[in-house]
């Protein structure tokens, strides 16, 4: 007896009659294309678990899609952060709904060691995933599946998240507009099983940042309030002092030159998302390492300058320079600590100020 399903769609297919498939499965965004431009500058250096864009080639998206499971549950394992899995009513892993990286502990351990469930008598709509505590992977894979639910129509009684212990979490889910009492927060360990799972397909799993995502949380925030340009943000330069990897380790030297620029440093951690959101979308060039911060760029207006700092980088923010053309600039850096054995995408990084500041007079940055 198998212990996971591949694709939700392929137990609700082995399960439920064909004629009553459109009342437990629903599908949208379905053959949506994109054609990436490659950015300014140094050609990227991808980290080693990106499928690189194929840029000037058009792009399909994965389908996005909602499923109805009877009685089925939810389980946030309690050995790793958003350990997520969502399991049919005979506890099979439906594996599209669990990141990749905790494929195998189900298989190999956690399938051995579900606990009992609780009962919830109600729809339960699911927008738990990994990487909550990264502001990055919440707003796309988890606020982003919010999107879905709404396209779907299904009736959804409570919405289950994580311990919302952070600021952002808790700032970012009011602003969508999701009612504080149809919230279900499930803590690590917890198993329900509901008396219907509502399960949105994850936007990472379509291809790391899809466009309807960005789409979707620009709208909607932007919407909630005018958001009047400010002079004070025109040139700003993201730092990561306070952060414990990828800082810029000549950055007194940076900000010497950045300064006599009119950069001014910001550090995102010591503001409300209303206030990053107000500075990003007053923002005319935007200096920043590669990192979670950089999601702030989906509020940008269109042509606003990016520069990315970066040894190796990820994706998903020159995807979303594409969407909303962005002015998108690379600049590889060297490796602070070449003798770190940390992964190269968290090392500190060195910026070559000199050639920034040719950068700087290439595009007409005064």
């Amino acid at each position: 007896m198998k212990d996971i399903y591949i694709n939700t769609l392929d137990w609700i297919k082995e399960t439920t009659p064909k004629p009553d498939l459109q009342d437990v499965y629903k599908e949208f965004h379905i053959n949506e294309t994109v054609k990436y431009a490659l950015p300014k500058g140094d050609a990227p250096q991808w980290v080693d678990w990106v499928s690189p864009p194929r840029f000037g080639e058009n792009h399909t998206f994965d389908k996005s899609y909602v499923s109805k499971v009877e009685n089925g549950s939810i389980w946030m394992c309690d050995k790793g952060e958003g350990m997520v899995y969502a399991l049919t009513p005979d506890y099979k892993c439906l594996r599209d709904m669990v990141f990749y990286q905790y494929w195998n502990y189900f298989e190999k351990i956690a399938v051995n060691n579900i606990p009992s469930a609780s009962p919830y008598y109600g729809n339960l709509g699911v927008l738990a995933w990994a990487g909550h505590s990264n502001y990055w992977h919440w707003l796309h894979d988890t606020l982003g599946r919010y999107r879905l639910l709404q396209l779907s129509g299904f009736k959804i009684d409570k919405y289950v998240l994580p311990l919302m212990t952070l600021p952002f979490q808790r700032e970012t889910v009011k602003m969508l507009g999701i009612p504080e009492n149809k919230i279900l927060q499930i803590p690590p360990g917890k198993h329900l099983k509901a008396e219907n799972l509502i399960l949105p397909s994850v936007p990472f799993n379509a291809g790391t940042c899809v466009k309807w995502t960005i789409e979707f949380l620009r709208d909607s925030f932007l919407k909630s309030k005018s958001h009047p340009s400010s002079s004070d943000f025109e040139r700003i330069y993201i730092s990561r002092e306070d952060a414990s990897w990828r800082k810029v380790a000549n950055e007194p030297k940076l900000m010497t030159l950045l300064t006599k620029k009119g950069f001014k440093k910001i550090i995102l951690s010591s503001l409300t998302v209303q206030e990053q959101l107000d500075i990003f979308s007053s923002a005319k060039v935007i200096i920043s390492p590669n990192g979670a911060g950089l999601a702030n760029i989906m509020f940008c207006q269109p042509g606003t300058k990016i520069i990315q700092l970066f040894t190796s980088t990820s994706d998903e923010f020159i995807k979303i320079g594409n969407y909303l053309d962005l002015d998108y600039y690379f600049l590889k850096c060297g490796i602070a600590n070449p003798a770190s054995k940390a992964h190269e995408v968290i090392k500190n990084l060195v910026v070559d100020v000199k050639k920034l500041a040719r950068i700087f007079e290439e595009e007409g940055i005064n």
